[in-house]
């Protein structure tokens, strides 16, 4: 299950996702509940939530050709840096008694510009310090991290509303980030074959990347089952559980957090699964069965009558997530050839970027049609999804992990 940190430079970079990963769920939940508690409006809650999108998606071509052409540590070290400093300046403005509704939108933007170098950086480095048969397990154990943090960070970002304020939340996001600069620059990279930098322009590259996530089958499958998720799924816990937690369930700050590390809880359990099973061969069967799990889970806990229940849901829907994640985000870069892994690794901004968007119609579907009839309606429609792929696409049913492994160890540069 822990093959992969063996090596000295993975131990550095897992560490350095604790920090990274710790930070984002605390500024999550932190975010979520100051601008809940600011406006009151599902349909503002899920804007500032939602605004991030638009630097994912707008960055994340820029942040593949950076991974290709530049030196992933440093650049990963600076975009954390800038991040630190955006959580201490908000921090600042809420300890003051300046914050307005802008403040969180452009916090927001800053976040989602960082999340689109941080994730594709991070993503093409795991490549640079495993050798490629433990890649599976290198990404199995970067979701623990980011589920660990998950579980412990949204409790503590609760308690730390009620306790100290929001302000010291992020301040603690701001010293996390200066954490992960440190740990990512202790990492050594090493150079596989095919590794090779890019040659062309990085216009010409961008398209590149592009033109492979289209044709390419096994890519184009990774990106359209990876979308179902974030659009119609995690949305129900990033952007709604405070309304959950507030109208449905009629608990505080301390109620949310643990709300959301129930899920967390689920996540470790998933990427621990995931990590003992990363060898496992049927990944379009193991990646359909956790989707319709996650589906199920979602709806079991919009239905649930008690905080009990639905944090028993939580854990199955967290834990489904994780499996599906980490099979989708493997097989999507393993399929890729060594010098386009940094632009197809871009392309995960776009499942995040759709969390976003998803933050936006939930949030609206919630004031409208109430939180529990909407996620029950979007995990049916996730359900059908999974089926009808399975059943439709001989792509996905005849997916090997055995057969990727082969693939990029013997197809030079730019063929697949």
């Amino acid at each position: 299950m822990f093959e992969a940190l063996r090596h000295r430079d993975f131990r550095w970079l897992w560490g350095g996702t604790f920090c990274a990963t710790a930070g984002q769920w605390i500024q999550n939940a932190t975010l979520g509940w100051v601008t809940y508690d600011l406006t009151g409006s599902g349909t503002l809650l899920g804007a500032v939530l939602g605004v991030r999108a638009i630097p994912m998606l707008l960055c994340a071509p820029l942040a593949g050709m950076v991974a290709d052409h530049y030196d992933r540590r440093r650049s990963l070290a600076v975009s954390q840096a800038l991040m630190g400093v955006a959580s201490f300046v908000l921090a600042a403005v809420i300890a003051l008694n300046w914050l307005q509704i802008w403040h969180l939108f452009v916090f927001t933007l800053c976040a989602g510009a960082n999340a689109a170098f941080d994730r594709t950086l991070r993503s093409t480095l795991v490549f640079d310090v495993v050798p490629r048969e433990e890649v599976s397990n290198a990404v199995a154990l970067n979701t623990i991290a980011f589920s660990s943090s998950r579980a412990v960070g949204p409790a503590v970002a609760g308690l730390l509303i009620a306790w100290v304020g929001s302000a010291s939340n992020f301040a603690i996001q701001g010293f996390l980030s200066l954490g992960v600069v440190a740990s990512v620059l202790m990492v050594n990279v090493i150079r596989h074959k095919g590794d090779a930098k890019p040659r062309g322009s990085a216009w010409s590259d961008m398209l590149a990347g592009l033109r492979f996530a289209v044709t390419d089958p096994v890519a184009r499958m990774m990106l359209l089952l990876g979308l179902v998720p974030p659009l119609l799924l995690i949305p129900s816990f990033s952007a709604l559980m405070p309304v959950f937690a507030v109208r449905v369930f009629q608990t505080g700050p301390e109620g949310l957090g643990l709300m959301l590390s129930a899920v967390g809880v689920g996540g470790i359990v998933g990427g621990a699964l995931a990590a003992a099973a990363s060898r496992y061969d049927r990944i379009g069967l193991l990646q359909t069965g956790a989707l319709l799990v996650f589906a199920f889970s979602l709806a079991g806990f919009a239905l649930s009558p008690g905080m009990a229940y639905a944090m028993g849901f939580l854990v199955m829907a967290g834990a489904a997530e994780m499996a599906l994640a980490t099979s989708n985000v493997t097989t999507l870069q393993m399929c890729a050839p060594p010098a386009m892994r940094g632009r197809i690794a871009s392309l995960l901004m776009i499942f995040p970027a759709s969390i976003s968007v998803g933050a936006i119609t939930s949030g609206m579907g919630a004031d409208l049609l109430g939180p529990q009839t909407l996620v029950v309606l979007l995990a049916a429609v996730a359900a059908f999804i999974a089926i009808a792929s399975w059943s439709g696409a001989s792509t996905l049913r005849d997916l090997r992990l055995s057969k990727l492994v082969a693939t990029g160890e013997t197809l030079p540069v730019g063929k697949h």
